[in-house]
């Protein structure tokens, strides 16, 4: 613990000077007693509420580490930060704690409000160079496993801040199998809603939104369903006699695909220590589609084997970027990933959407659900989705 605490200073979070209180739980209490005795004891001990619990795992069971976010983000509303006993190296042999500690730091960090990573030279990029208000969303819907049954989860995520690193979340359960985001129009209401608040009464003046996880023969049906939602949202935005329409620019991000690209063998400058290409690479002819706006950037540096790519597809660019600007904004995008000191095979925004969407899946549970619960039919049985504490509205708990 001392460890950690010393690498979040190093990091740049501020840390009290007290030690935190350990708490050691019985082995019959339960894991929401146990997380809301070391938010009692954090708020008694340092005289303000608990900013997280840190809780530390015997193992990697998936069942446990389900109980630990259910309890702290539907009935507590507290960020938690999970780490395993085993790599953390409590009772047995440390072996990189260092790189543990940081790597932990960076994703606690971004819980509490902070920033790991800023684009220095914004001028030339799209939208962050404009000085204006703005907003970038990310969506993705998550379904349960072939013969599982059940409900889908949709998350839609959105930009707080002038340096697009602080996303909210929006998570909904829908029908099971379900792509289109049903709940798309109230989600980015909420989220604009809370754009308002953020910034002090600013309104986005262009939005970009980034769709993952849907397939070539959806794209005409995401097009007429969910560019409508977003263009519905915003007019509920709009005052009085004055209606409000940002320009929207929609992309579809795909990386379920084969394909991949080698650098030249006679060709030495442009591939990486691992023999991929480059990150920054871009190819938007030839295998591209021949009319549409599309796209593949690897925008990674492979650590083992071959790099693959993402696969963009502009279906709206209302805010007019051109191939240009959108490829070189994306790239910039991509090493804005709270959790990694380098870049990302996918735009942040996708990625975050893609994480909030699987720990909405960690907030279903079957019969006997809380009073919070909203439940659907599905699998045989009544499952219920324990929504995301209010208190959590504004917070990256999903990373």
């Amino acid at each position: 613990m001392a460890e950690f605490v010393d690498m979040l200073n190093k990091c740049g979070v501020a840390t009290p000077r007290e030690f935190p209180p350990v708490v050691y739980p019985d082995r019959n209490a339960t894991v929401y007693s146990a997380v809301a005795e070391a938010k009692a004891k954090a708020q008694a001990a340092f005289g303000a509420p608990a900013s997280l619990v840190l809780v530390v795992l015997p193992d990697t069971g998936a069942a446990l580490y389900r109980e630990v976010k259910q309890a702290s983000d539907s009935m507590l509303g507290l960020p938690t930060q999970c780490i395993v006993s085993r790599k953390a190296g409590i009772g047995c042999p440390a072996r990189g704690r260092p790189q543990y500690c940081a790597n932990v730091a960076m994703k606690v960090n971004a819980k509490l409000g902070g920033c790991n990573t800023r684009l220095g030279d914004v001028e030339r990029l799209p939208v962050l160079g404009a000085r204006r208000p703005f907003m970038i969303l990310g969506a993705d819907v998550t379904h349960p496993r072939p013969g599982e049954g059940g409900p889908s989860i949709a998350a839609v995520v959105g930009s707080m801040d002038a340096t697009a690193t602080r996303y909210a979340a929006r998570v909904t359960m829908q029908r099971g199998g379900q792509e289109i985001v049903a709940e798309l129009k109230a989600m980015v209401k909420s989220l604009l809603l809370e754009f308002y608040g953020a910034t002090r009464g600013m309104r986005p003046e262009s939005l970009l939104f980034y769709r993952d996880g849907v397939s070539e023969s959806q794209f005409q049906e995401v097009y007429y369903k969910e560019y409508s939602a977003l263009l519905e949202a915003c007019a509920e935005m709009g005052d009085a006699g004055a209606e409000y329409r940002p320009p929207i620019t929609f992309v579809i991000v795909q990386k379920r695909h084969h394909t991949r690209f080698f650098p030249k063998s006679t060709d030495q400058s442009n591939r990486d220590r691992s023999g991929n290409v480059l990150p920054g690479t871009v190819v938007d002819n030839d295998i591209a589609h021949p009319h549409d706006f599309s796209f593949y950037l690897n925008s990674h540096s492979g650590i083992q084997g071959t790099s693959k790519p993402a696969h963009y597809s502009v279906l709206v660019d209302e805010n007019k970027f051109g191939a240009d600007g959108m490829q070189l904004l994306t790239y910039h995008l991509c090493y804005l990933f709270c959790r990694c000191t380098r870049s990302i095979s996918v735009c942040p925004p996708a990625q975050y959407a893609h994480l909030a969407a699987f720990r909405g899946r960690l907030m279903l549970r079957g019969e006997g659900g809380s009073d919070t619960a909203s439940s659907a039919s599905g699998g045989g049985g009544t499952v219920e989705f324990m929504s995301i504490n209010p208190r959590l509205q504004k917070a990256m708990f999903y990373v």
